[in-house]
């Protein structure tokens, strides 16, 4: 689309009136062809601010998710001062294709309409996914006594963790129904473990302040396609030639994409934060036993064979072991710069190296799925490949006894401190009960007495 075309297509009184009304109260950012912004903040007021940022260069208009009360006044230091409110903009984006986001939406939308929400709005992205929006009316003013508009982004953020939730499930079971389960491995590039739909179909969750979205109306410069509304009814039937902007019908001037009911989200709101207050108080009750009491970075020497093995470059199981690598170095206190200077080092010494676009996308889906490493009898990230050889410290009595490889470098920190005590003098008498050692014969007595009952 040439230049003249973009001003052409925001010239249009329809267009720029839908653009204006939905930037009242609002930061508006425009965004250049080259995927950098313009000056922030901004708000659109008139008509011709439109036609200048376009004339300036601008292809596409975002808005910010919160309501400002003087959006041109906003510093790092006044946010709380200078929100209004917030909407909820439910972000789903498909690496499948557009037939894929639709499930999502549809999910979605079948669950807020459970929680008695009937006044959502639905926009396609512009390129591989929709936007749904719950407005700032739909919602209450407080909650536990609380301003809600003081509760951003962690409302927001509860609220898209609870959806995810609710339909993670039936979302892999619909993704499995369109793709059988061996082309989404496929396409996960040899996952851990479990097939996760969002890395498919991703509903974004880290919301953060002065967070941006699309502009119902605006373009999408990759594409040149419009984001378009459409209705519930028109989503299983959409395609994205109908948002070309020649096909684009005349937006009626009471049109309202922002449109809700006072109190209407409530339901979903508190059945978001009931679900919030259980997991942290099951997180309370429960620790994750992949949390290890060690504040230090682990230094490579303390690794276990397996991981020397595969940070010595491999022929086979490269992609499964950049999983294997990034959750065992998260676990032992590497900084997430520190991870992947690691593994892109790691990947030059491979038979044959992995693209960087791999790289990027498996560190970052394992910087957002955290989880520990395969346990060592999972064949099929370490015998398969060949880097399960047991030393010593792998063995107690003879076998193998430990479990997970972030086990090894606190059992081989401790046999050396053991090993250290030994060479001092300590750990010179043993119990004969227990077999635990002590340094002088007086605290193996006091020991025995205290433990085991014996005098003598």
């Amino acid at each position: 689309m040439n230049r003249q075309q973009l001003l052409d297509y925001y010239s249009r009184e329809d267009i720029i009136e839908q653009l204006l009304k939905n930037a009242k109260d609002r930061e508006v950012a425009g965004a250049f062809f080259d995927g950098t912004y313009d000056q922030r903040p901004n708000i659109l007021q008139y008509h011709d601010d439109v036609i200048q940022m376009v004339k300036k260069g601008v292809t596409s208009f975002h808005f910010s998710v919160e309501r400002w009360k003087r959006p041109m006044q906003l510093t790092a230091k006044n946010y709380e001062q200078l929100r209004k409110g917030f909407d909820l903009i439910i972000d789903i984006d498909s690496k499948l294709g557009l037939d894929e986001a639709k499930l999502a939406a549809v999910l979605v939308c079948k669950l807020l309409e459970k929680y008695s929400i009937k006044n959502y709005s639905i926009k396609f992205s512009g390129r591989r996914g929709f936007h749904i929006c719950l407005p700032w009316e739909s919602f209450p003013n407080d909650i536990n006594y609380k301003p809600l508009a003081s509760m951003y982004p962690e409302i927001p953020r509860i609220i898209a963790g609870f959806i995810r939730k609710e339909i993670e499930n039936e979302l892999i079971k619909e993704l499995v129904k369109k793709k059988s389960a061996k082309e989404l491995i496929a396409i996960l590039e040899e996952p851990p473990e479990k097939l996760d739909p969002f890395y498919f179909v991703e509903i974004e969750k880290n919301w953060g302040n002065r967070h941006m979205f699309r502009a119902p109306y605006s373009l999408n410069e990759k594409t040149w396609l419009v984001s378009m509304p459409i209705n519930i009814d028109q989503l299983d039937k959409f395609t994205p030639d109908m948002a070309e902007p020649s096909k684009l019908p005349p937006v009626p001037a009471k049109y309202e994409f922002f449109h809700g009911e006072k109190n209407e989200a409530i339901n979903l709101l508190t059945a978001a934060m009931d679900w919030d207050t259980s997991i942290k108080k099951e997180a309370v009750r429960k620790p994750a036993p992949s949390k290890i009491n060690w504040e230090k970075k682990i230094p490579e020497d303390l690794f276990p064979p397996c991981l020397k093995l595969i940070l010595g470059g491999l022929s086979d199981g490269r992609k499964r072991s950049i999983f294997t690598l990034a959750s065992f170095l998260r676990m032992m206190n590497w900084s997430q710069p520190e991870i992947e200077s690691k593994i892109f080092e790691w990947n030059e010494k491979n038979k044959s190296t992995l693209p960087t676009s791999i790289l990027k996308s498996q560190l970052r889906w394992n910087q957002q799925n955290q989880r520990t490493p395969s346990n060592c009898d999972n064949d099929q990230f370490y015998s398969s490949i060949g880097v399960c050889r047991p030393d010593e410290t792998c063995k107690a009595g003879g076998k193998i006894n430990i479990t997970n490889p972030i086990n090894y470098p606190f059992r081989k920190m401790k046999r050396s401190a053991k090993k250290r005590e030994i060479k001092k003098g300590y750990g010179m008498y043993e119990c004969s009960v227990c077999k635990k050692s002590f340094p002088t014969i007086r605290s193996l007595k006091l020991h025995k007495a205290r433990m085991h009952g014996q005098q003598n």
